[in-house]
């Protein structure tokens, strides 16, 4: 963990409140690889990230990476590149993903865990739900 990671991950909250979803820039990997970022000094997804600006871009980018890095999924990815953790109550800056709908590429949403609710990126601004039990959480 860096020093001061809480504030420097309030303080990245605070300016994606407001940032509707874009992709490549604002979202739901995006936000969480760059939140991880803020704790640990690095992303979970570093290499994946960058390379596409469309919701076809990124199914392009998501096939590439799991071919390359050998993944079925990408839970797969992040189960290896990061702690599992098995609780209803995650601590500030687990990651998470929550199942979606309508994403055929991507059946999760991703966010992070900022107190005892976790922040998503939604359409306009940032959406913050409490933890459920389709939900899973890393460390």
């Amino acid at each position: 963990m860096l020093p001061n990671w809480e504030i420097a991950l309030a303080e990245y909250i605070n300016r994606c409140s407001l940032r509707p979803f874009k992709w490549g820039e604002q979202d739901c990997l995006t936000f969480a690889n760059t939140a991880y970022h803020k704790i640990k000094g690095f992303g979970f997804a570093d290499e994946f990230l960058g390379s596409y600006t469309t919701a076809k871009g990124a199914a392009v980018a998501h096939a590439r990476f799991l071919k390359k890095t050998g993944y079925k999924d990408i839970i797969e990815g992040f189960d290896d590149r990061m702690t599992r953790l098995q609780t209803k109550y995650p601590p500030r800056g687990t990651v998470a993903a929550r199942p979606q709908e309508g994403n055929e590429f991507i059946p999760y949403a991703f966010g992070i865990m900022v107190n005892q609710y976790c922040a998503f990126v939604g359409s306009e601004y940032l959406i913050f739900s409490k933890p459920t039990d389709d939900m899973m959480f890393w460390s």
